[in-house]
């Protein structure tokens, strides 16, 4: 087998200070990506949640407007929408930039794991790193988690997504004006449109299939 080439030492300084592009590029869309997804789980949070309890005379500011449970459910399918489709952006724009900066961290003979790289943490990655056994080692696994066939945990921001479209179409209500039905499917259609890919992607990650098509 023919081993690579050594890198010069100048090659290595343009090397790193790409990886130092590539890690700072992440660490900004990772930041974006987690108010995204705190925002989702908020306002689900908070909706829901006065849905069910159903406080009478009771209004939230959102964006310095108060109001009310009605109000609510009704700027649910636009709010969602802008939230969602966000949350689906930062997620596409972040496997490009992952992948130059694992090619990049390669050349340079460094492995990195996803988490070592990403300093912006959202709730659901927490919840990913539940664990009910007390024991095991700190680093329980041998490779990259991103190599690990049947990982459940790839579908978690498709959950995420999947709840926020099925509660923007849960603002339809009975005796609805044609304008409104419009507005609150428009809102479903184009999320659930934009989230196919999610959806594709994570079920390829689940099963380790066609990884060169959906790696970037």
């Amino acid at each position: 087998m023919q081993m690579p080439a050594p890198i010069e030492e100048a090659d290595r300084d343009v090397l790193w200070r790409h990886f130092d592009i590539y890690r700072a590029s992440l660490a900004a869309a990772g930041r974006s990506q987690a108010r995204f997804v705190t925002g989702i789980l908020a306002f689900l949070g908070v909706l829901w949640s006065w849905h069910f309890m159903m406080p009478s005379g009771a209004t939230v500011p959102v964006l310095g407007v108060p109001l009310d449970r009605v109000g609510l459910w009704i700027i649910a399918p636009a709010f969602l929408s802008v939230l969602v489709l966000s949350l689906i952006g930062s997620m596409n724009i972040m496997g490009p930039i992952w992948k130059r900066l694992s090619n990049c961290a390669g050349k340079l003979g460094q492995v990195f794991f996803w988490t070592d790289l990403d300093p912006n943490k959202t709730l659901i990655d927490f919840f990913m790193h539940l664990a009910l056994w007390p024991e095991g080692p700190v680093e329980p696994f041998d490779v990259p988690r991103e190599d690990k066939r049947f990982r459940f945990a790839v579908f978690s921001y498709p959950a995420v997504i999947t709840f926020a479209t099925i509660t923007t179409g849960l603002a339809d209500y009975p005796n609805a004006s044609c304008s409104y039905r419009a507005y609150v499917y428009g809102c479903v259609s184009i999320q659930a449109v934009f989230s196919i890919r999610v959806w594709y992607r994570a079920v390829c990650r689940f099963f380790l299939v066609r990884r060169e098509q959906t790696e970037g």
